[in-house]
């Protein structure tokens, strides 16, 4: 089959499903994108409106006063994926750069899986689900409505056949042999893209490379499993490490990175974004303060599914009794590390081992956490991704061995397309919340039209990813594409301390988040002065307040009043359906 031919094909196929899954954002790509109500993926809109405003206007497209407004704000550590920028600025629609994003990374990593696979799969269909694995995972599926900087995994497959191509490894040597200067220019060229991405999938590329290196450099290819001496060291290595990770945490080192990693019963509890296997029992897991750091939260998913991880096992054990012959990629030396490669990324997902809440035993990978810089990678779940992309293809090696004689073609494909249908059940999610222009209360849409700089809502925050002062709503970030007035507040990855403090350094602000967090302590508190209002208004020039519908009539809305009546003339108080609005009179 002609290249050009077979990626139509594989882009049709792989393209298909993610409009399948998302219906009917098909529709509406323009003017919807997948959200939930209060999600991080208003966050990504945002992105996009920034950097192209930026670079139209020709400033920096990496600091920003549109939030944290008048002081602004750095965003070289922030989720920023500037590659959605870049599509961006050649589509001009920020909505729609989000959609094509999602839809041509689907698509992407779903192609290049299949690629990947098939240099050591024969079978079309085995491969074409392998695709399917990394591309459409309970882990990216939960995440399209939130985390879409997870979603750009196209360069991984890619990078791994360019880096299997640029070099050749010896036993015993970690620096290997460079064998094409163009496929090294290619790994390179697809690193810069994934910088441009996600830092989470950018590591899980050095990880790899890193890992498979290891092989190598270790000479693992040739330790005896069946030797008691082998598993005498296991033993003592991995005590070693528990013992050390626990001094580590005795010493008062940070450890947020482990507080995030994975649960053993994890791997067995489908996510809440599951059409058809997300049982009560599930359900009451995941919400088990018991048994997850943060009951509920979608960082606990490393579901992949209930038949390939048993096919494995099943695999794994007939190999390890001699009941089937080793696999093609068994057999080739540049693919015999990938099963080692595999149990690395399943390490980092859980650096202690916990069982239902309980830890039990500090791997070797735990002490990556304590190590400043890396301990930024918080969240060891999503190591999974990586899973998602090694396990189809070493297990359908593997199976392609096993019945290699004795079955005949058609019972093979038979089973193949069985077990795509069983892996379709366990992954097909619920249908996804849209977020759309036409849901933008009339309230903010007024505000588009009224003169001024900034604007106040209310509830105020300041929110990153590992604090939060007040309370910040992702969505304020999505409406504020729409009214092009700037937040004194916001929500990006990293936020200073001097930012956080900046809230309190304020009388105004400073008053109303006394009355928003403590309510009780409004009246005792000493409020600011008219002439700090005045110096306020000023400074902020807020073209008006917004108070949302569940903060109306609260403590900080009656204190919002307050302080406008202090400067009589400048604000006159409104409903706007659900909520209130304080713009100037004749407004």
């Amino acid at each position: 089959m002609k290249n050009w031919l077979r990626a139509a094909l594989l882009s049709g196929f792989y393209g298909l499903w993610f409009l399948v899954f998302t219906w009917p954002l098909g529709t509406r790509l323009t003017t919807a994108f997948l959200a939930d109500p209060a999600g991080d993926a208003n966050q990504f809109v945002w992105n996009v409106w920034h950097f192209d405003q930026a670079i139209v206007w020709g400033r920096n497209p990496f600091v920003t006063n549109w939030l944290f407004y008048p002081q602004g704000t750095s965003l070289l550590m922030h989720t920023y994926t500037p590659v959605l920028g870049l599509l961006g600025l050649v589509v001009g629609n920020p909505i729609l750069a989000v959609n094509l994003g999602l839809l041509l990374s689907a698509t992407a990593s779903g192609a290049g899986a299949y690629l990947l696979a098939r240099r050591w799969v024969r079978s079309p269909v085995l491969a074409l689900l392998a695709g399917f694995v990394f591309a459409y995972s309970p882990y990216k599926l939960q995440r399209l409505s939130q985390h879409v900087n997870l979603e750009l995994t196209a360069t991984v497959p890619f990078y791994v056949l360019a880096f299997l191509r640029a070099f050749e490894f010896t036993a015993g040597r970690w620096l290997p042999r460079v064998r094409s200067w163009g496929a090294v220019a290619a790994c390179a060229g697809l690193g810069v893209l994934t910088l441009l991405s996600d830092y989470y999938v950018l590591f899980g590329l050095l990880y790899f490379s890193l890992a498979y290196a290891a092989w190598f450099g270790l000479r693992l290819g040739r330790i005896r499993w069946r030797a008691g001496r082998t598993w005498a060291g296991l033993v003592g290595l991995l005590a070693v490490s528990h013992v050390l990770v626990r001094l580590l945490r005795m010493s008062g080192l940070p450890e947020k990175s482990i507080w995030w990693g994975g649960d053993l019963v994890s791997f067995l509890m489908p996510p809440a974004s599951s059409r058809w296997v997300y049982w009560d029992w599930a359900a009451r897991l995941l919400h088990n303060p018991k048994v997850f750091n943060a009951p509920g939260s979608i960082e606990n998913t490393v579901f992949i599914g209930y038949a390939l991880p048993l096919l494995a096992l099943l695999l794994g054990i007939l190999r390890w009794w001699h009941r089937r012959p080793a696999s093609a990629r068994f057999a080739d030396p540049g693919g015999r590390p990938l099963a080692w490669v595999l149990v690395v990324f399943l390490l980092f997902t859980i650096p202690s081992v916990r069982v239902l809440g309980h830890e039990r035993l500090n791997l070797p990978t735990a002490a990556l956490h304590f190590i400043p810089f890396l301990n930024n990678l918080r969240c060891p779940t999503r190591w999974i991704m990586m899973v998602g992309l090694l396990l189809p293809i070493v297990s359908f090696s593997a199976l392609e061995a096993a019945w290699a004689g004795r079955l005949k073609p058609a019972t093979q494909l038979g089973f193949s397309l069985l077990l795509f249908a069983v892996v379709l059940v366990e992954f097909w999610p619920r249908p996804f919340p849209l977020q759309s222009i036409s849901a933008v209360p009339r309230a903010y849409r007024q505000v588009a039209q009224l003169p001024g700089t900034s604007l106040i809502t209310i509830p105020l925050g300041i929110v990153d990813g590992t604090r939060q002062v007040g309370r910040f709503n992702p969505v304020q970030l999505f409406y504020q594409t729409q009214h092009h007035q700037k937040l004194p507040t916001g929500y990006i990855s990293r936020v200073s301390p001097a930012q956080f403090a900046s809230l309190d350094a304020e009388p105004v602000l400073h008053a109303l988040l006394l009355a928003q967090t403590r309510p009780d302590s409004v009246v005792a508190a000493p409020g600011p002065t008219p002439a700090e209002v005045r110096d306020f208004l000023a400074r902020y020039r807020p073209a008006a307040f917004v108070v949302e519908p569940a903060y109306r009539n609260q403590p900080v809305h009656q204190r919002l009043r307050q302080l406008l009546l202090l400067v009589p003339g400048y604000y006159y108080e409104q409903p706007v359906d659900s909520l209130v609005l304080f713009a100037p009179p004749g407004r």
